[in-house]
Formats: structure tokens, sequence, C-alpha cells
């Protein structure tokens, strides 16, 4: 066992276990415009290969499974809300340490990677999206201790 291995198993062992712990859906973009021809694996515009899933217009999201984020912010100013009881949370990039809630190698275990889409779920009707922009981590040592810097994406909330 390795330091590494052994902060990944405490790292997921907080986050699964942490009071401020949320609740959490991951989703990741599919193409839906079929092509003949693919460059890399995805899909050409005609003679054209597509640099990124952003270069699409027509995307679907598909599922990936339910886990658990925590936020994982080293502490900066902001501004309160009316109540004077929480932030607004209005910066524009945020940070998540995130664990899906199988263990790696059991099934319905994922990989997380950029670009997919993290709803945190408030209840069963409200979801706040967020999407992984950046992955970053803080121990340069194989396997990765991983933090996943997101952007908030309030046109993909869910509200009743």
């Amino acid at each position: 066992m390795t330091i590494p291995d052994t902060l990944n198993r405490l790292t997921r062992n907080v986050i699964l276990n942490h009071p401020r712990s949320w609740e959490c859906q991951l989703f990741r973009k599919q193409l839906m415009r079929q092509s003949d021809s693919s460059m890399g694996g995805l899909p050409t515009l005609g003679g054209l290969g597509v640099l990124d899933a952003e270069d699409e217009e027509a995307l679907t999201y598909a599922h990936l499974g339910n886990g658990y984020a925590l936020a994982a912010e080293a502490f900066t100013p902001a501004t309160m809300v009316d109540r004077l009881d929480t932030h607004n949370g209005s910066g524009d990039e945020c940070r998540f340490l995130i664990e899906p809630e199988e263990p790696s190698g059991f099934p319905g275990y994922f990989v997380i990677r950029k670009s997919d889409v993290l709803y945190i779920v408030l209840s069963e009707s409200v979801k706040m999206a967020y999407e992984i922009v950046a992955i970053e981590t803080l121990v340069n040592i194989a396997p990765f201790v991983t933090r996943y810097v997101c952007n908030r994406r309030g046109e993909l909330d869910c509200l009743p």
C-alpha cells in the first residue's frame, strides 16, 4: 500500500461520511449527430474534424451514476445574502471532491472526466448543475488524489 493509495481511501471515507457532503449525479455529453466518417472517435463535419463536444449543437446527456460531492474550497471572501446566514456563491469557479457511490472495481463505478456535468441534489426535484472544467491534484505521486474544478451551469438546473 502506498501513501497515495492510503490518501485516496481516506479521502473517499471522508467524502462519503462528511456531514457537509451532498448526494450528486453525474452525466456525460453524448453526440446525437450521426456521420459517415470519424476522426479520433468523433464524427466529422464534412471533411472537417470536430475538436470538442463544445463544437456540437445536437447533444444529450447520459447518466453515468450517483455519488457524493464535498466542497473543497480554500476560504475566500464572498458577498452575504440579505438574511446574513450564507454567502451567495457568486464566484465563477468552485472545487469539489467527488466520489462515485461504488468503489473502484465494483459494478456501477465510473471515471469522472472533464466536461462531465455534476448535479448537486438538494431535493428530489431541485438539482444544481456544475460542469467540470479541469481536474487537479495536490499530490504529485500516482495514483493521484484528484479535485474537480467546476463552473456553475444554471441553465441546466432542475427546478420544480
